[in-house]
Parts: C-alpha cells; sequence; structure tokens
C-alpha cells in the first residue's frame, strides 16, 4: 500500500551542473537565495554579527525562497557564540490539539495525502518566527524593528525569481490555486521565468506588522486572528490556543568526534542521529583505505546509511529518548563496531535481511532550505528550515500573504507505510495532537579547539543525512576540498525502497556499472539530490560554497 504524490512532484532530466557559487572572507554566508545573501552580508556590514544576519535572512527568504524560506513553517537552529558550547533552538512545527488520526485517513485505512500534505487540514502550528525572535533578543545587536522593516520593504518591491523557482511555481500551480490568496500571488496566465518579479504587498504588511508588536502579533495577536479564521473557514484544525501555548525548545546538540574533529548537530526528533550514526560506523582505518569516490568508498557508505533508516525506525520521533534503549546505544562505539561488521565488503545486503540482523522484525518495508553564516568574530549559525514539500500546504493566509505549512505528512499514520520521500512510517512518529513529527534536518558545525571550522545543512528530505555523511566523511577522512563535491553528481540510500537512487545525468556511469556489479539495484531518481550551502575555514578566513542546484548565493566581506 502506497500513497500517491504524483501531483506534488517535480521531477527533472538530466542536465550540465551550474556553476557553484564561492566567495572568501572574514566572515560568509551561503543561502538558497542571492538576495537573501545580500541582504545578509549587508546587516553584517552595518555592525549586525552572525545572529542579526540569520534573523535577516530567515525572514527575508519567505520573500525570495517561498517554497521553503517561511513563516509559516519550522526546523532547527544550531548555532555557537564565540566562545561558547553549540546550542539548538528546536522550534519544528507542532500537531494542533483538535487534529486526530481518523481526520486523515481514507476509507481504506490509508492516509490522504490531499489532506496530510495539502490545504488547510495539513497544517501544523508554526515556530520559525519565535525562533528567530528568540535568537536576536538573546544574541543579536541590532534592532529587530529595523530589520524587518527594511525587509517589508523588500516584499513590496519584489522578489527576482530563479530558473529553479520559475520552473516549481509553473509546475505546482494547479496546487497553488486552490488557495485563493496564493493564486492571487504565485499563479500567472503566462508561465513564470527566470528574472520575473514577484512582489507581495500583504505579506509587506505582515512584516511591518511584525516589527511593530514583535512575535506577539504572531501568536496571540492580530496575525493569529487571521491564521486562524481562514484555516478554521476551510477545514483546518488549528485553534488560537495551539499558537499561543506554542514554545521553542531548548535541547543539548549531539555530537561524535570524527578523524580529531567536533562534529555537532541536532538530536531527535531532528535527523543528527541518522547521520551521526553513518560517520560512527565508518569511521575507522578500514574504512579509510577505499580513496574517496570508489565503488567500495559509496558501498560502504550505502550499508552504513541502510543501517541508520533501519534504526531510526525504533527512536526517530518526539518520544522520551531517555527511557529510549534503541536511542541510548545508537552512538556508543559498540555498536558503530557491530554494525559496521554487519557490511559485506564485496556485495550488497538487502535491507530486509540487514534489519533482520539489526532489529526485531517488524513492519518492513520536501521543502526544506538551510543557510550558513560566521561572522569576523567567529559567531556561526547553521539553520535548517523547512514547509514540508516545495509552498508547504500550498495555502497563503488571506490577508496576511505567506505559506503555511503542511507538515501533518511528516508523521506516521501506518507503520510500514511510505509517505512523500518513500521513508517508512514508524511507531516513535505515529500521528498524537500536540507532537511534533520526525524530520531528517540535520544542521552541523564542526568544531577544533575554540574555532568553527565548517558550517553545513542542506535540504532534501531523506537525502539530508546520507548527502551530509558523503560532505563530511569526504573533508574531514579523506581530505576532499568541499568545491568539487557541489559539483559531482550524488547517490542517495535510504533502506527502504531497496534501491540506490542517483541524480539525473549521473556524471559517472563506469561507477554505477561497477556498483550494479556489487548487487545494487540503481534507480534514476528524477530529481537533484540536495542543495548544500557551506561555510568552511581557510586559514584566518572563511570561505563560503553554494550548490548550484536550487542557484543559491555565497557572499562574504
Amino acid at each position: 500500500m502506497t500513497n500517491d504524490y504524483r501531483d506534488f512532484r517535480v521531477t527533472m532530466t538530466a542536465r550540465a551542473p551550474g556553476q557553484v557559487s564561492m566567495a572568501q572572507g572574514k566572515g560568509a554566508i551561503a543561502s538558497a537565495s542571492r538576495q537573501a545573501s545580500e541582504l545578509a552580508i549587508q546587516v553584517l556590514q552595518d555592525g549586525g554579527n552572525a545572529f542579526d544576519a540569520a534573523f535577516a535572512t530567515a525572514f527575508s527568504l519567505c520573500i525570495y525562497h517561498p517554497q521553503a524560506g517561511n513563516l509559516g513553517g519550522g526546523g532547527y537552529l544550531l548555532f555557537r557564540e564565540k566562545g561558547s558550547q553549540p546550542k539548538v533552538f528546536n522550534y519544528r512545527e507542532q500537531a494542533p490539539m483538535g487534529a486526530t488520526r481518523e481526520d486523515f485517513l481514507l476509507p481504506d485505512g490509508s492516509p490522504d495525502p490531499n489532506k496530510t500534505a495539502f490545504g488547510p487540514a495539513s497544517v501544523c502550528v508554526p515556530g520559525t518566527v519565535k525562533a528567530f525572535f528568540e535568537l536576536q533578543k538573546r544574541y543579536g545587536r541590532l534592532k529587530a524593528k529595523d530589520l524587518l522593516l527594511a525587509i517589508a520593504q523588500r516584499a513590496e518591491e519584489g522578489a527576482c525569481i530563479t530558473q529553479y523557482e520559475a520552473d516549481c511555481l509553473n509546475r505546482l500551480a494547479p496546487k497553488l490555486t486552490v488557495s485563493p490568496e496564493s493564486k492571487r500571488i504565485y499563479v500567472r496566465e503566462e508561465r513564470f521565468k527566470a528574472g520575473d518579479n514577484l512582489p507581495n504587498p500583504l505579506l509587506a504588511k505582515t512584516l511591518t506588522l511584525l516589527a511593530q508588536e514583535g512575535e506577539r502579533a504572531f501568536y496571540r495577536g492580530r496575525i493569529a486572528e487571521q491564521i486562524v479564521a481562514d484555516l478554521s473557514a476551510n477545514g483546518g484544525f488549528m485553534a488560537a490556543e495551539d499558537l499561543a501555548e506554542y514554545g521553542v525548545r531548548e535541547v543539548e546538540p549531539i555530537h561524535a568526534e570524527i578523524a580529531g574533529k567536533q562534529v555537532w548537530t541536532v538530536p531527535p526528533e531532528g535527523g543528527g542521529a541518522m547521520l551521526l550514526e553513518i560517520l560512527s560506523i565508518l569511521d575507522r582505518e578500514a574504512f579509510r583505505r577505499w580513496s574517496y569516490g570508489s565503488p567500495e568508498y559509496h558501498h560502504y557508505l550505502a550499508q552504513a546509511s541502510k543501517m541508520a533508516f533501519i534504526d531510526r525506525m525504533d527512536y526517530l520521533g518526539d518520544i522520551p529518548l531517555g527511557t529510549c534503549s534503541a536511542y541510548q546505544q545508537l552512538l556508543t562505539r559498540e555498536h558503530a563496531t557491530r554494525l559496521f561488521g554487519c557490511i559485506d565488503p564485496a556485495r550488497d545486503t538487502p535491507t530486509d535481511a540487514l534489519a533482520g540482523r539489526l532489529r526485531e522484525p517488524k513492519v518492513s518495508g520536501k521543502n526544506t532550505t538551510h543557510f550558513s553564516i560566521i561572522d569576523a568574530e567567529g559567531n556561526a549559525v547553521s539553520n535548517s528550515y523547512t514547509m514540508n514539500l516545495r509552498y508547504g500546504s500550498k495555502w497563503t493566509v488571506s490577508g496576511a500573504g505567506f505559506l503555511l505549512n503542511g507538515s501533518i505528512d511528516s508523521f506516521s499514520f501506518v507503520e510500514g507505510m511510505e509517505n512523500y520521500f518513500g521513508v517508512m512510517g514508524s511507531e516513535p512518529n505515529l500521528f498524537a495532537p500536540g507532537q511534533r513529527p520526525a524530520s531528517s534536518m540535520a544542521p552541523v558545525l564542526v568544531t577544533a579547539g575554540a574555532a568553527v571550522e565548517m558550517v553545513l545543512g542542506t535540504p532534501g528530505g531523506p537525502t539530508i543525512p546520507t548527502t551530509l555523511a558523503n560532505f563530511l566523511l569526504a573533508t574531514l577522512v579523506h581530505g576532499v576540498e568541499p568545491e568539487p563535491l557541489f559539483r559531482a553528481s550524488r547517490l542517495h540510500h535510504q533502506g527502504w525502497p531497496d534501491a540506490l537512487s542517483h541524480e539525473p545525468g549521473f556524471d559517472q556511469p563506469e561507477l554505477l556499472t561497477a556498483l550494479a556489479g556489487m548487487g545494487y539495484t540503481l534507480k534514476d531518481k528524477h530529481e537533484l539530490i540536495a542543495d548544500v550551502q557551506g561555510v568552511f575555514r581557510k586559514g584566518d578566513q572563511y570561505c563560503a560554497v553554494s550548490d548550484y542546484r536550487r542557484e543559491g548565493k555565497a557572499l562574504a566581506y
């Protein structure tokens, strides 16, 4: 039993790699938008720090990258103030208290993607506004009001859209048309093309109200009233109490020592544990002997990735981790060594067989964006936030100009049943009112002593931990420079379905032939994998690198 998400997808044919954006200076940013990156650099040059720049970037991306940049979504902030330990704000979206599992099921007992991922019923309580006001209030230098008024003016003037954004808007126009406000802003009779201007005066008014009244306007004031009235009139479940009672969770980051450096990321229900598990399995001499990019390198990475996706079935969700034995042993050296020993060095082991060795038998079986910032003082922000799928629920709040998430679909409704990303439903992530759905988001900081060496992250659903694992293994363990990693075609394995996915037009056909010879079933993903945004230490400066896949921009000063 599978869900039909064909109307939600944006598939792509093979195309040549685009230009990888790079910039080096005393401080730097990489984001999915040239205009957002320019704003962040301006904030830093005007005397702001990384936290001011992050605040400005987060709010401006709802103008410049509306499929994922948001006021109406949520995510994870991993950050470090110079001289301090990294910290995490978990501002993941939260299920409304008035919704029940049965509200989203079809007569045959399967979840209905037209309710879980689309329209007012799919909306969870957003966390973005609260998290970034809190970050800026505690750690920023500039006034939030001044930053937001400047961003509101940009919303009035409009965004210059990229070819990637134009393709997404054109493909998803039938879904966006269902919302009267989305149709007015994001749908045109003539197809969008690169360079078109996309103004949003109602969003400008919302940002101005936030500048004047702060986060309270969003959670208890006029904007909250707009959200609840619109959703309630159109089949949504969110109540005023859901917004008023939402809170950012401050949690401890998790970390692992890899090649002598500390890799920091976010704990469950975020996807950081999956990333660290892959790294811990492979951080050993027996893996180092395989050169980066060889068939053996990718084979071991695929097997470790399978294991991480098998293990996630037992812990990844909004559950008490202190009493979860599967999670407690997850990142121990003993567990990683046992899993490494399960890898057949010559051939792929089918996922079901691998699962039988690792766990008790059970049921077998996007859209996010990231930005990375480091300022001249060494303050660092690694932020991943999402709407779930492109443009979230596709529903824009009437009179307010911003899209809302469709994150109900990130929950499991039936164990062993695939969601949009093909990820199997699991018991820890079963839908419940007031819970936060599991996520693959895994923003990363890498430190060496007192210095931040790397800020890294990507969107991509389940491809997030596997893509970041490849980057970190290549750079930290094998000494590969970051820039070629952004250009190279990518692979991904998530256990179920038991296939090794590759980007269209994969640039190393001989590698695919070798992996097929090792027993892998190969699958063209028909879409680009991930969109990495990173800042890397280069001597006494920082080098920002932005992926070409969504036409992002790296800038420095």
